[in-house]
């Protein structure tokens, strides 16, 4: 999910934001798909929430921590009614990972949500009327998926209907569990399609390619004036609103949350960008280098030439200045270089937050 946006969201001071904490132990934890796990934990007493919630969670006194911290925001997978809060992610190589993946039954860790969140969270519209049209692709599904079930065990009347664009069938959370509710529910419609179905270990069936419009007018059929929940990587939620507000709909009728922390192709990204933390580091020794040269070899020109005492500049004073200057340039380039490389590793947060103010109101972390 959208770590920044939720971390401004549960530091902000004053009585209209409200959090509770608590400590809850493991149950259990199983995968749910390729290189993804579920992680079930003690829901403690009091513990409320609305289907499609995020939380905070942080590892108590974690054996290793890396500069990505401690803590990670999660939707859960879970409705209200399970007796047992659910997060899902999909296993990366770091510290917080790590940790999670090995903790054991009644290991605890602390969890904290937000409550009376403003504009509330992503969650199911009351109109009964409007159909609900989620668009879910890979990291996306957790809110998805227990919007879904908490609407069909709430007996609501609400048309539901789920597109969950995958890669292949291997890499679908939770793809079996909402095949047996779509069975046993005419109410709710699944659409999965793959997007690399032929490299699947699996025949698939189904639909394939990314969701497009042709896609939803087959299976949703006539304009409903439906409410469509978009939740994926940043990449897939722009293309996503875009074709709806192409086709027509208004914002009214689009609900987004980007899911951040985990990019399917985040080893390319780290390959293509890591030298752009380096770039304001070697500018400065390089300046600095140029700098230093030139005030050394203009001062030994300047006592060799016995041009000091002429020109009433001393060779001294003359190096000296180049000092403050090499300094100001390096102050400079370093505050422009941290700035670059904070951009970088949060995905340019700036564009993110500005994303998140202009097309919704609410969304959370990292998970699948």
């Amino acid at each position: 999910m959208d770590h920044e946006r939720y971390r401004r969201m549960h530091s902000r001071r004053g009585a209209s934001i409200k959090k509770a904490s608590f400590e809850v132990a493991l149950k259990d934890k199983k995968p749910i798909a390729e290189g993804s796990w579920a992680f079930m934990f003690e829901k403690p007493e009091g513990f409320s929430f609305k289907a499609g919630q995020h939380v905070r969670m942080s590892l108590i006194n974690p054996h290793e921590t890396d500069r990505e911290g401690n803590s990670r925001f999660f939707s859960l997978a879970s409705t209200p009614q399970d007796p047992e809060l659910v997060i899902a992610m999909r296993v990366r190589d770091t510290a917080f990972k790590r940790v999670l993946g090995s903790l054991q039954a009644g290991d605890k860790v602390l969890i904290e949500m937000l409550l009376d969140v403003p504009h509330g969270a992503f969650a199911l519209h009351e109109d009964t009327s409007r159909p609900a049209v989620f668009l879910a692709g890979g990291t996306g599904i957790v809110p998805a998926f227990s919007m879904i079930k908490d609407a069909i065990e709430r007996r609501l009347s609400h048309r539901l209907f789920l597109f969950y664009s995958n890669r292949r069938p291997e890499d679908a959370a939770y793809l079996r569990e909402l095949q047996e509710i779509a069975a046993k529910n005419p109410s709710f419609t699944l659409v999965a399609t793959m997007t690399e179905a032929a490299k699947s270990a699996y025949p698939w069936n189904g639909e394939t390619g990314r969701i497009t419009r042709s896609m939803l007018t087959k299976h949703v059929g006539a304009p409903l004036h439906p409410v469509y929940y978009v939740s994926g990587l940043p990449e897939m939620v722009s293309a996503m609103r875009k074709m709806l507000v192409e086709s027509g709909v208004g914002e009214d009728g689009i609900q987004a949350e980007q899911f951040t922390g985990f990019n399917l192709n985040e080893i390319g990204h780290v390959a293509d960008h890591w030298w752009k933390r380096y770039i304001p580091l070697a500018t400065t020794a390089l300046a600095l280098t140029v700098l230093a040269v030139l005030h050394v070899g203009a001062a030994v020109s300047i006592i060799r030439n016995d041009l000091g005492e002429s020109s009433g500049a001393k060779p001294i004073w003359y190096v000296a200045i180049g000092i403050v200057l090499a300094v100001a340039l390096f102050k400079i380039r370093y505050f422009v270089g941290r700035d670059l490389a904070g951009r970088d590793r949060t995905g340019n947060a700036f564009r993110r937050h500005a994303d998140h103010t202009k097309h919704r109101r609410g969304g959370p972390d990292d998970t699948l």
